[in-house]
């Protein structure tokens, strides 16, 4: 994993404005959400926020987690500009006793971050009923120039879906065009 400091330098070069558009996965996702009541949402290494925003805009109470303060600064700029609110909490998400609490959110989101030992932790967060909507690359994306290399950080053909097949499978695709990615919404029982 980079350190700390080198996510921030990362995030202090980025643009308040120019934020990245969220991943159509996601926006098609909406369809999938809990109709009812107060909901709640996670971002899973939000990064700069685009994914805690739209789901913010949506009028989910949503919490922004990250491993870097730089990025989450980043993501709290972004929605002030945009008049939204969220709550932002610094976290190693590959900490050994990392604990996003139990039955806490409607919907979990985690766009091209893995680190399967955190999956467990993931199920146990969404709400019955909620749900995890959850994209990132594949062992696939060696053949092509740009993504992660280390094979740590790229799931297996049909990984993903295997990871949360106690759940409800609402969505799922696997594909290799300009990049390889796994993509899946799966509902808590």
């Amino acid at each position: 994993m980079p350190s700390r400091s080198g996510w921030d330098a990362k995030y202090r070069r980025e643009d308040v404005a120019a934020a990245p558009a969220p991943d159509p996965f996601l926006v098609d996702s909406q369809k999938h959400l809990p109709a009812d009541g107060e909901r709640r949402a996670a971002d899973i290494a939000c990064g700069g926020g685009r994914h805690a925003l739209l789901m913010a805009a949506w009028g989910l109470r949503t919490t922004a987690i990250d491993y870097s303060a730089a990025a989450l600064r980043l993501c709290r700029q972004r929605a002030r500009r945009k008049g939204l609110e969220l709550e932002t909490r610094i976290m190693d998400l590959e900490a050994p006793n990392v604990d996003l609490g139990a039955s806490r959110f409607d919907v979990v989101a985690v766009f091209n971050f893995l680190h399967r030992p955190l999956v467990p932790v993931l199920k146990r967060s969404v709400r019955p009923g909620g749900i995890v909507v959850y994209k990132t690359y594949t062992r696939k994306q060696l053949r092509f120039g740009a993504g992660p290399r280390n094979p740590r950080f790229l799931l297996d053909e049909g990984e993903l879906a295997e990871l949360f097949s106690e759940f409800h499978c609402l969505q799922y695709r696997e594909s290799c065009e300009h990049e390889a990615t796994a993509a899946l919404v799966a509902q808590r029982p």
